[in-house]
Formats: structure tokens, C-alpha cells, sequence
């Protein structure tokens, strides 16, 4: 064991040991995904903001950020 929850242990007799990444991909585009060698995968929320007060932003989990205009 390498005490990274990052990667998963194992063992074959003709090899060794192995630690083979972690996949945090959680196949939400509005999320960030990453790993803490600690705590393990993360994923966080992706900010849509894009600043601009004439549009209305949302995040699609397939596609991702999306800015709609604002009817004024």
C-alpha cells in the first residue's frame, strides 16, 4: 500500500506491486475533477460566471457552461 487514495493497490507474483491511478472523472462537465493523494477524488463545481449582466449562466452536465442573452 502506498497511501495514496489517488491510486488503487495490488499485487501479481510475476510483477510486484502496482498502484494504478485513480479515474475521478465523474462525466459531469459542470464539474472540476481532481485528486487529493489524502482524501481521494474531488469534484468540485465549475464557476459559469462569465461577468456579463446581458446573459443568463447555466451549466449543461453534458456540455458545460452555457450564456443565454437576457430579454431586456
Amino acid at each position: 500500500r502506498d497511501g495514496d487514495a489517488c491510486t488503487v493497490d495490488g499485487c501479481d507474483s510475476a510483477t510486484g506491486c502496482s498502484n494504478t491511478p485513480v479515474s475521478c472523472d465523474d462525466g459531469d462537465a459542470c464539474t472540476a475533477d481532481s485528486c487529493d493523494p489524502v482524501t481521494g477524488c474531488t469534484n468540485t463545481p465549475v464557476a459559469c460566471d462569465d461577468g456579463d449582466a446581458c446573459t443568463t449562466d447555466s451549466c449543461d452536465p453534458m456540455t458545460g457552461c452555457t450564456t443565454d442573452p437576457v430579454v431586456c
